[in-house]
Formats: C-alpha cells, structure tokens, sequence
C-alpha cells in the first residue's frame, strides 16, 4: 500500500482554484515533512532523504528524470520508453548484466525490487528493499543510480537484442482494453501534445533507429538538471548526504540545456464527440468527461488543496446516491454509472462519469440519463438532506483512510518525494493531513459544495465518448443528434431529486437469547493451529443451538471487531447446482431486515459495519467486522442475514434482464476459447450445467428465498470466529443474545454432501485456437504442467524454487536471447481438492510465427531442469531473496481467519513454511521437479488471430 502517495493522490485530484472557501485560512501553507532532508548539487541535481525503518533494515534508492515521451520529437517515438530498458543492459561500472548480477546476488531481485517506468511526464529506476548493513551495498547502489543518470552504455549488441523485447511489449499491448483505454485518453486529450504521443513509440521507429540517436536523445534530456536522487529507509541521513555529494557532483551539468516545455490541453467550447469501435470488444459503454483546472502549484501547497478534496469527496458521496437511484428506478437508462475523480497526467483534472447501457441499442438513451442528472444537479444544487447523509460518509472515509496510512511504508514517503519533484505536490504527515481535512469536514455546508458545481459541472470542456463493438456502431448517434439532446435536457423542466431517507436498522431488544453448553480456554494447541504466531489464549463456547464460538481478545489499540463463520455446505448440499449458482449471482441483490440494495450500501457507508455472506465449493461462510461504536448494528445485522432475508422484486426483474441479455449476446472469439479451454482441461465439471431462458424465466422470491434459507439459514454446525478489543465476558453476553437467540435450523453436516469441485483431466491436452476477426497481432501461449504432491509447505517450497528459477531460465532463453516476448509468466499453485497435487503454470505472449519455437524453448528449460536441477548459484540468490521477503513480511495477524482456515484444513502453507527454507537442498528440488514434469500431464493452450 502506498500511503503517502495516497494523500498526494487526494491533493493531485483537487479540483480547480474556483471553489469558494468560507475559511480565512486556506491560504496558509501545509505543514511539510520536516524529517525529508533535501538540497541541490552544483550541477543541478536534486536529492531527497529521509530515515524511516518500514521495514527495518532496508532502504530504497530512486532516480526520477523529470522527462518522459512527451520530451519525444517525432522521429524519437518510444525512446525514453527504449533508454529505460537499455538502463538494466550495461552500464559505465556495471557493464553487460552485472547490475542484475550483484544486486540478485544479495537477494534483490530483478523485477521484483529493481525496475522501472516510463510515463508522459517523467521516467523513474528504481532499486528497492536493500539491505543496508554492509557500507558497500550503499555505495553500490548509489553507483548504479550515478550510471543511470549519465553513463548507459546503450551498447549495439544490446540495442538490438532489446528491440525485439520493446516489440513484444508494444504487440502485448495490442488488445481490445487497451485500444479503447488509448482512445478514450486520445479523445480526452484532444489538440494538445498528450494526444500525439504514446510512452510506447511507434514499432517502425523502436525497429529503425541508429545508436547516436538514443545517445543523443539520453544526453539532450537525462542530465542532473531534471533529475532528482531519493534514498528513504533505515539509512543515516548524514551518511547518505555525504555519498550523495561525493558520488554525484562529478557529473557534468549541462551546458545550454534544451528547454523542457509544460504542455497544455485546450478548452472546448461545444462538447467534443468520440466514438470508438473494436471488432473484439464486448464492452459497451458511454463516459462523459469533464475537464477542470489544476490549482496553481502555489495553491497546492496551501490548506486550499485539502478543503477542494473535501468538496470533491462530498460532491461525489451525493452525485453517487443519485446514480444509484437513477440505476434502480423502474424506468432506468442505463443500468450502471460510476462516476469518478481523474487527472490526465498534469495537464488537468477531470470528472468522468461512465454509464453502461442494457444494450448498445440503448446506448443514446443511457446518455441522455447521465445529462439529465448532470442537469438536474446544475438546476437545483444538492439538498441539505442529502449533504447531512453524504457528510457522514465523508468523516467515515477521512477517517479510515487515516487509519491505513498512519504508518506508510518507506516506498510511500518515495512516492511523495517523486511527486513533489515532478509535480511540486505538497509532502504532509497523514496525521497533519487528516487533522485538517476533518477541521473542513466538521466546518463544511451544502452551500461550499453548490458553489463548486459551475466548475464540476460545467457545460464546456465537455467529451463525450462511445465504445461500442464495430457491429453496432450503427447504434451511434450524430454529433447533431447528441447537441439537439442536450439542448432539449436544459430546456426542459426536470423534476427536483427525491432525497434517499435512510432507514434505520431494526434494533431487536426482545430476542430470547440461547445458552451456554460449555466453555473453555483454548490455545493454538487445541485447535490443531498451524502458524508462525502462537494463539496464547482464546475462549470458546458451544451454544444450546448447536452454533461454536471462538473470542480472540485483542488489545485495546485494536479498533475494530473481525469475523469470519462457516460451515459444511455451499455447492456440497443436495440442491440443485445451477439453483446454488442462481443464488450465489444474486447474494448482493437480497433485502436484508427489510434493506434493498441501495440502502444497504448506504447503511455501509455511514455505519463502520460489514456483514457478507460467501458460498464456496464446500463450505457456506460469512465475514464482517465493526467498530465498537456500531456494536448494536452489527449484531443486529449479523442476526437479520439469518432470520430476515427476501428476494426484492425489482432487484428481481433487473436481474432476469441481466441473465438474459448475457443470453442473447452472442459469444466473442475469447469467450469461446475460454469455454474451449474449460471443457478440454477438466474431465469433470459438475458446476459447468448452462443457464436457460427457462431457468431464468422460473427465477421469483420464493425459489430465491428458499434457496438462501437452504444454504445459509440455522445456527447448528456454524463455527463463528471473532477478534477484538472486547473482554470475552463481555462479548459473551452479545453472542448469547444475537447468535444464541437464532433458531438451531438443520445442519447440514447430516445431509449428503458430495463434492463438485472441476476435476483435471490427466495426459496431453492442447488447442490451438484460430480466431476470427481479430485486429490483434499476437498469441497467447499457456502451458501446465501438473501432478500429484502432498499439500503441505515443503511441497509449497519446493514449487515455488522451482516457479522462481525457471522464470528467470524463461526470461533469459525466450526474452533476452530470442526477443521471443517481453514477459514470460511462471507460477506455481499446490492444490488440496479434489485431490493434492501442484500445477505450474508459463504463460506469454508473442508473434504467433513464433509459437511453435518457444513451445519447444518451454519444453528443453523443463526438461533441463529435470536433467541438471538448480545450480548453486539460483539456490543461492533465492534463498537470499525469500529470507528477505519474510523478514520483511510485517501483516497484521487477522486471528478469524488463520483460525477458521486452520479449522477447515486450509492452512495458509506461506505462513510455516519458512521454517524449511534452510533445509531446502538442490537435490530435493529436482526430485520434485521430476515427479510433477514427468507425470506426463502437459496441456497447452493457444489463442491467436486467423491469418488475414
């Protein structure tokens, strides 16, 4: 989690300088980070430093170039993107691949803690969770930061191994998503710079371009006068200050530098129009954007930055509620919109809402919908009522969103600093953040949020964007037809919005309450626990109807109360699996205590409550949690989701039209190879029975209320397990009222239970999929590998030695040596049902020329490894890395669910299995290498375009 960058997230989001402020004291500064050190060398150069122990013993070294593909002329295309990855090929004192080298030998690996990215804006290197001990680890570091900023080598052999990994990264871009998303940021963007550039570059120019071009480019931009040195962690600052000055200073300044230009959007009067169409998309969907402007970047230094995101959060807290609204109503326009807080880079802010139409038929409807609530909130403003009810959501989100961040990791404060140089953001404690975000929070009115909405709203700087698939772009309306609509929506008398009431929880004060049957203390020992922390102590009862609880009392710092139950069912019980699956799509969609939906979601958002029931293969389960201050709530929730759940009719018929619109649209290429995939791979699916129109058309509250009951209803055979900050005493007069009070029901561990778990079919499997139709120009290779193995940590182990060393054998052999992909993906996945076994997963994309050959490079590696195993080398750098990974593994142990994991046999295997890493041999691991690779279960799966 990245908590710093969150806070300069919220800052970066603000909307523009134009809201009013009551307060007379926006214009006073943030309170700054006062423990960051920073300064400049002669040269330009521009260093941050900050000790911070998260975790201890570690550091993290950053470069940040203040340049990005913006910088790009239009014949260097892709060329800040290009020096990125030239930066892990050679460098001044770490020629060829000794930089990945040295830091592997250490336990940093490459991709995981060293690596890189490019932006429009700016390009960062990084090197991250060093162990800093050793005096000459620092100095390496810093080294390798001094080569990255002026001394790449770019040498030729290297050049032109690596375009072909740049050209297998822009062909694994080359997808449906990720045209629309280009698309969409092209129409967005429309006359300026961002819409002519992409950080990828352009195929024939990463192909065709001479070494002293990338030379020049790398030393007209990347020079200390746009580059800035981070180093944050366990580090003494005086010492990092010095190596910085001594290391550093030698570089020359530039002499003349180019001048980095800030690229602006233009303004647009009338609305722009886009309209994108893909021969694979699926997706449907029309967004409206609106531009706003940044604050100044004095602005944002000031308290002004905090108070326009607390305007942002509320504005956007009310104009939710009325999608939702618009979204449930009988006579809907669309049956979703999600509208959101953006940036396009740091050019400006946007307000984008999306709607997604019940069918591209609709789409022209579904915008009208969204400019009719654009309208109706332009014409009348939100209602007091509405701000009373969005305000507490607001406090809530500040609130726990602090909670999250009051402990940022060192890689947060690097995000901080980053964004403060490339973007002068502010860098602010979370607690001084929050301290004045809830002054606003506590002081704001519906008045503040109205007087923003001219600019949130505004009428210009509008674009509106359609995607649809290319056989249904005659669904598209004119550009004419989309300004006559508007102009009809802001003449017209829309009616005022219809404030929410919120409901009030039923609070149950005359519940019989159950017994006690017995009592005891109870230990990691007694409950046959499996983890790297012991359970002192733990009280459990058993109920008079048939219900056991586990009480974990945790100390008083803790601010919340967990909770996970379950017991034996789920798709295990005697009903009907496609009745099961019905049930399962529609859990969200049930009336809780009299609650729909919508009421729900905002009971959530106002109370710190969650109670949400699950239903897996086995077992049938709930989770929640609360704060102490909702204590009433909960319980009373948590016995409603057992007593007092009904299918609401017009959640109903929303969902049937879902169903059946998912039934007549006929399936794309990728579905049906998926569906192919599924059918080959397993040789039993009891799960796999399809959906009808009858079986939606018999849907109705009575089979979906029944069904719920069946699964979920009745306190006998749950276990529920709860930890927090209350005395068992005490929580023992709650369960007894609330779970005690629930009628015992039947449990299901006396019904017949059978398992529907998919089951592998074993042997060789493959396909290799034409699809038509296609604009794409890659494959999409998939090769398993599985067989029978214990489940238990040292299998878990040993697969995941095996799963780290052949992806870096796969990406030496098909990346490097072949420019065959830019990723090959390998991982391992040990299995307990239907029976224990570990599968291996290698999966990448690349021109489908090349298919067949990398299959059989996939295959020599197995059989390598099978033959040779591990060298010490690989054993040496992956213990190393792994022992680092658990050292700094720091998650908060949530005691509900290690116990109830433990409890039904699914131990978290990561969790006790460092206690084998330094038994682990080489031998061992290639015997269990063999044992799964030998097995002769191989399947491969590819997807590609049908030659043109």
């Amino acid at each position: 989690m990245r908590i710093i960058r969150t806070i300069v997230a919220a800052i970066a989001l603000i909307i523009c300088g134009n809201f009013a402020i009551a307060q007379n004291n926006s214009t006073s500064q943030l309170p700054a980070d006062s423990a960051f050190r920073t300064g400049k060398l002669e040269n330009g150069l521009t260093y941050y430093i900050r000790k911070a122990a998260n975790p201890a013993g570690r550091a993290e070294f950053f470069i940040v170039h203040n340049v990005g593909s913006l910088q790009e002329e239009d014949n260097q295309r892709g060329l800040a993107h290009f020096l990125e990855h030239m930066a892990f090929n050679g460098t001044k004192n770490f020629p060829g691949k000794k930089l990945l080298n040295y830091f592997g030998s250490i336990g940093v690996k490459f991709g995981a803690n060293i690596n890189a990215y490019t932006s429009m804006e700016r390009t960062v290197y990084n090197i991250s969770a060093v162990p800093v001990q050793r005096e000459v680890v620092l100095d390496s570091a810093l080294l390798a930061l001094h080569d990255w900023s002026h001394y790449i080598s770019c040498e030729p052999a290297e050049i032109e191994a690596e375009r072909g990994v740049v050209r297998e990264e822009w062909r694994r871009g080359d997808d449906a998503r990720t045209r629309m998303n280009k698309g969409i940021m092209k129409f967005q963007q429309t006359g300026s710079r961002f819409a002519e550039r992409d950080v990828i570059g352009l195929p024939e120019i990463i192909n065709t371009f001479s070494r002293q071009t990338l030379i020049d480019y790398y030393h007209k931009w990347y020079h200390p006068g746009l580059q800035a040195v981070i180093v944050v962690g366990d580090i003494d600052p005086d010492v990092i200050e010095k190596k910085i000055k001594a290391r550093f200073s030698s570089i020359p300044k530039a002499v003349n530098p180019a001048k980095r230009e800030t690229y602006t959007i233009p303004d647009n009067k009338e609305p722009i129009v886009g309209y994108f169409t893909d021969p694979e998309t699926k997706a449907v969907s029309v967004r409206v954007t609106v531009k706003i402007p940044n604050l100044s970047a004095e602005e944002m230094k000031t308290r002004k930055s905090v108070y326009d995101e607390v305007i942002r959060n509320t504005f956007l807290e009310m104009f939710k509620v009325r999608c939702q609204v618009a979204q449930e109503s009988a006579d809907s326009m669309f049956r979703g919109a999600v509208p959101v807080f953006g940036k396009l880079s740091y050019a400006s802010q946007t307000f984008t809402t999306t709607a997604l139409p019940y069918s591209a038929k609709t789409i022209f409807r579904s915008l009208r919908g969204l400019i009719e609530e654009f309208e109706r909130v332009r014409m009348y403003g939100f209602s007091k009522e509405e701000f009373d009810q969005a305000i507490v959501r607001v406090k809530k989100g500040a609130e726990q969103n602090y909670l999250r961040t009051r402990k940022p990791k060192n890689e947060d404060y690097v995000s901080a600093a980053v964004d403060h140089f490339t973007r002068q953001y502010p860098i602010v404690k979370p607690e001084d953040y929050y301290k004045i975000s809830s002054e606003y929070i506590k002081s704001l009115s519906v008045e503040n949020v109205n007087e923003a909405l001219p600019v949130i709203l505004s009428d210009e700087n509008r674009v509106i964007v359609f995607s649809v698939p290319e056989n249904d772009k005659q669904y598209l309306p004119s550009k004419e037809e989309i300004y006559k609509m508007i102009a009809e929506v802001k003449s017209s008398d829309l009616d005022r919005f219809t404030p929410v009431v919120e409901k009030q929880l039923t609070i149950r004060k005359d519940l019989k309450a159950g017994s006690v049957i017995s009592e005891r203390a109870v230990t990691s020992k007694e409950l046959g626990i499996k983890y790297e922390k012991q359970l002192d102590s733990a009280t459990e009862w058993i109920l008079s109807n048939g219900a056991r609880v586990i009480w974990k009392e945790e100390a008083a710092t803790k601010k919340y109360v967990s909770m996970r139950a379950f017991r034996k069912g789920g798709y295990m019980l005697p009903y009907d699996a496609k009745q099961i699956k019905i049930a399962e799509s529609f859990l969200s969609m049930y009336s809780v205590d009299g609650f729909n939906r919508l009421e729900m979601q905002k009971l959530g958002g106002s109370k710190s409550i969650s109670v949400k029931p699950s239903i897996g293969y086995r077992y049938s389960e709930f989770s929640g949690n609360y704060t102490l201050k909702d204590s009433l709530e909960f319980w009373n929730l948590l016995y409603s989701y057992f007593t007092a759940v009904t299918a609401d009719e017009n959640q109903i018929a929303n969902f049937k039209n879902q169903l059946l619109k998912t039934l007549n649209t006929p399936k794309g290429e990728n579905a049906i190879f998926i569906d192919s995939v599924s059918n080959l791979r397993f040789s039993s699916q009891p799960m796999k029975s399809k959906l009808t129109k009858e079986d939606v058309a018999a849907i109705n509250a009575a089979s979906l209320t029944t069904m719920y009951n069946n699964i979920f209803a009745g306190a006998d055979g749950y276990t529920f397990v709860f930890s927090g900050p209350i005395p068992a005493a005490k929580a023992k007069e709650l369960i007894v009222k609330y779970i005690g009070s629930i009628e015992k029901g039947v449990a299901n561990t006396g019904k017949v239970l059978a398992s529907r778990e998919p089951v592998k079919r074993k042997g060789e499997v493959s396909l290799r999929y034409k699809a038509k139709n296609m604009l794409s120009s890659k494959a999409s290779v998939s090769r398993l590998y599985f067989g029978e193995a214990p489940y238990n940590a040292q299998s878990n182990m040993y697969s995941k030695f095996i799963a780290y060393i052949l992806r870096e054998r796969y990406m030496k052999s098909i990346r490097e040596e072949r420019g065959g992909t830019y990723h090959v993906g390998v991982t391992n996945e040990i299995m307990k049902y239907p029976y224990e076994h570990v599968e291996f997963s290698v999966e990448f994309d690349t021109d489908p020329a090349l298919v067949d050959e990398l299959l059989m490079v996939v295959q020599q590696e197995a059989d390598n490894f099978v033959k040779n195993g591990p060298t010490e080398k690989e054993m040496k750098e992956i213990t190393l890395y792994l022992q680092k990974v658990y050292q700094d593994r720091k998650e908060e142990t949530v005691w509900p669910a290690v116990i109830v994991n433990n409890l039904k046999g699914e131990v978290s295997l990561q969790e006790t299995e460092k206690e084998f890493l330094p038994k682990v041999k080489a031998g061992d691991i290639q015997k269990f290498a063999k044992k799964i690779f030998k097995s002769g279960n191989r399947m491969t799966f590819v997807f590609e375009p049908e030659k043109r």
